[in-house]
């Protein structure tokens, strides 16, 4: 669908919290995805978000911000760090 757009947000989370915050998160509606990374951030979260439905002038930065603040609020999550991108293909598989 062309109305759905992909968000990234990496999460830092509190030391040995990671599994159960993932859970958590996971359990947004807006989540797509969630996966255990290495490096800086412990979770990358997909969010899949929909602009169809909504107020005229919401954006997908709106949106995005919304969840986030969502995913912020999660305990056991310590920072996010939020990738917007602004063109993506998807190879479709027939």
């Amino acid at each position: 669908m062309k109305d759905i757009h992909r968000i990234f947000v990496f999460v830092d989370t509190e030391p040995t919290e990671d599994i159960a915050t993932m859970n958590r998160i996971l359990a947004l509606d807006e989540v797509k995805d969630v996966h255990v990374v290495s490096g800086q951030y412990d979770l990358l979260v997909v969010l899949e978000l929909s602009v169809h439905g909504t107020a005229i002038f919401t954006s997908v930065q709106e949106l995005a911000q919304k969840a986030v603040e969502k995913i912020r609020k999660i305990d056991g999550v310590r920072d996010t760090s939020t990738i917007v991108p602004f063109v993506s293909l998807t190879k479709r598989v027939d």
